[in-house]
């Protein structure tokens, strides 16, 4: 071996040795979330402020509905999501499913309407846009019509597949009223829309967190280990550092400063720091569900929910 090619061996050795790890040494992960809005914050935020790359996670967000969420999960197409929610109906209908971590202690939609609309029961016979039958919006869109004197048996509820639909669709008139999220509440607030019913003041329930397949928890826990680091770690900068994380929320999700802090001040307001709620909650919440038809049997809180690799993170 002569000399030239020996020191340019050394070189490349040294080099391996001191360099940082590279990307493909980080563990890949896909992420399902329905639509790119404001309420998903958490996970934009730690993916942009690398809070997944700090633990190992090279997470890939797929956009795509609830649903097929689910169905991704179940098939391994998808890692995790954050659909606590529809995941109850979808365990009870036979899918391995786990709820590991609770985000959001209660969901943040909102029945909005343009100004001539004065009270809910002006919607009786009306049409209210909602991104699917079935889906979360449409289950807090009839409790809010219920909370606000109306039936929702009286009213049609539109399917626009996404909320940047429905809001849309309430823009253009072709719906007497839409259920929203933030930052598209604030948005229609700002045009002089009314919100008539907000939800996070009716129900204290699981919203989002992170939901897995069960033999995901079982070959991988520590993946799903570092997936529950980086919410823990996110939660708490979301937590500490307003005014980054509406600059943040203003400068990616296109929104005027006060829409980005009112959106703020909606998560702060439900944000989980344990990610876990009690198991009197949990029951209290899936025991509704099941009294409105809304699970096809009877549910207890371990069936779905389990928080012990959560309660053991270091």
């Amino acid at each position: 071996m002569n000399l030239k090619f020996t020191i340019m061996l050394l070189i490349a050795v040294l080099a391996g040795s001191f360099s940082p790890t590279p990307l493909s040494a980080q563990e890949r992960v896909r992420l399902g979330l329905s639509v790119r809005n404001v309420v998903f914050l958490p996970f934009y935020y730690a993916k942009d402020t690398k809070i997944f790359e700090k633990h190992g996670l090279n997470v890939e967000i797929i956009q795509m509905r609830s649903d097929l969420q689910l169905a991704g999960l179940a098939s391994g197409q998808i890692d995790y999501t954050p659909s606590v929610g529809p995941a109850g109906a979808a365990f009870a209908n036979g899918m391995p499913l786990k709820a590991l971590a609770v985000l959001y202690r209660a969901p943040l939609f909102a029945l909005v309407s343009p100004p001539s609309v004065t009270s809910v029961k002006e919607l009786e016979g009306k049409k209210v846009a909602v991104s699917r039958i079935g889906s979360e919006s449409h289950r807090y869109g009839s409790l809010m019509i219920e909370h606000g004197g109306a039936d929702p048996k009286k009213v049609t509820f539109i399917q626009t597949g996404s909320t940047t639909v429905s809001l849309t669709a309430i823009q253009q008139g072709s719906v007497n009223a839409a259920v929203l999220s933030p930052p598209f509440t604030g948005i229609m607030a700002e045009k002089g829309f009314k919100i008539l019913e907000r939800s996070r003041s009716l129900a204290e329930a699981p919203w989002l967190g992170l939901v897995a397949n069960r033999q995901k928890v079982e070959r991988q826990p520590e993946q799903v280990r570092n997936m529950l680091r980086s919410m823990r770690d996110v939660t708490a900068l979301i937590r500490r550092d307003k005014p980054a994380v509406v600059s943040y929320i203003e400068k990616n999700f296109k929104v005027s400063a006060a829409n980005a802090s009112a959106s703020y001040d909606d998560i702060d307001g439900v944000m989980v720091d344990s990610l876990m709620l009690s198991d009197e909650q949990i029951q209290k919440y899936l025991d509704t569900s099941y009294a409105r038809g809304e699970l096809p049997k009877r549910l207890q809180v371990a069936d779905l929910f389990d928080f012990s690799l959560l309660k053991g993170l270091k």
